[in-house]
């Protein structure tokens, strides 16, 4: 039996917590300056929706403003994890959570995403959500039963994202394909006219736990080069070499997540044609 590293586990948050991570969560008022038809509808107004169907929150951030203005009214998000998986927390390698976005501007509707948090990395990846009608939920008209709807439908898709993911547990990728794999990962990420980035840089193994060439580990190797930065390239422009930052910014990172996880979809299915990788 393999023993999984103590991880820290993300405990459930009490509102109090919430508002110190996060306070633009608990914005009662859109900012100033909105249309009078905007109809808005404060994030902390869903928290107990999710935890009276079984989900509760266990991490929050905000995007970071430069005017003092958007203070309190900007991009937020909230991750939201079962009740099981929170009273079991070593039962799985990886856990599927909902992340809901939201802002106080006008500029964003409600965004529900299906990630999955890796236990012993803390990787968040996120799943491409083109295939559910219920993940945005706009302002306007709206009523807490879509949110309903929109829980359980994720809750849904969830069986068919974990087969998948056993799926990449169990093919193994050549030498070829691991430099496709990191390849298409750096044009995800970087401007490849601007960024000279070697494929060796997306395929360092952080941990032994990842040494092995299966789809999904040097797709988490992939997406940690990508998202956590620390990845070591050249300025073709200028010659001067460079080391990536992290992507913090709320929509960059889901966006580049899902791109990533669609990628590897498509190398799943080349290698195993007879797998119904769709949902």
């Amino acid at each position: 039996m393999s023993v999984r590293p103590n991880i820290e586990q993300l405990n459930p948050m009490s509102n109090e917590k919430l508002f110190k991570a996060a306070p633009s969560i608990f914005s009662e008022t859109p900012i100033e300056g909105v249309s009078n038809r905007y109809a808005f509808v404060p994030t902390h107004s869903l928290l107990d929706t999710f935890r009276a169907s079984g989900y509760y929150p266990v991490m929050a951030s905000e995007s970071k403003v430069r005017l003092d203005e958007n203070q309190g009214y900007q991009k937020h998000m909230v991750q939201f994890r079962s009740l099981d998986n929170i009273l079991r927390p070593n039962a799985k390698e990886e856990y599927a959570d909902i992340i809901l976005t939201n802002s106080s501007d006008a500029k964003a509707s409600f965004k529900l995403t299906l990630s999955y948090w890796r236990l012993i990395c803390s990787n968040m990846l996120h799943i491409p959500s083109n295939v559910l009608s219920h993940h945005s939920i706009v302002h306007s008209g709206f009523n807490i039963e879509k949110v309903h709807k929109a829980i359980e439908e994720i809750t849904s898709y969830m069986p068919k994202i974990e087969k998948q993911i056993e799926a990449f547990k169990n093919l193994e990728l050549n030498p070829i394909e691991q430099k496709s794999l990191a390849s298409a990962g750096i044009d995800i990420r970087f401007d490849k006219d601007t960024h000279e980035v070697l494929t060796d840089e997306f395929l360092k193994i952080h941990r032994s736990a990842d040494e092995k060439p299966t789809l999904w580990n040097v797709y988490n190797r992939v997406q940690e080069a990508m998202i956590r930065g620390g990845v070591k390239g050249r300025n073709r422009s200028t010659g001067k070499s460079f080391t990536s930052k992290a992507i913090n910014a709320i929509d960059a990172n889901i966006k580049l997540n899902q791109e990533l996880f669609s990628t590897v979809q498509t190398i799943a299915s080349l290698k195993m044609p007879s797998l119904q990788m769709s949902a």
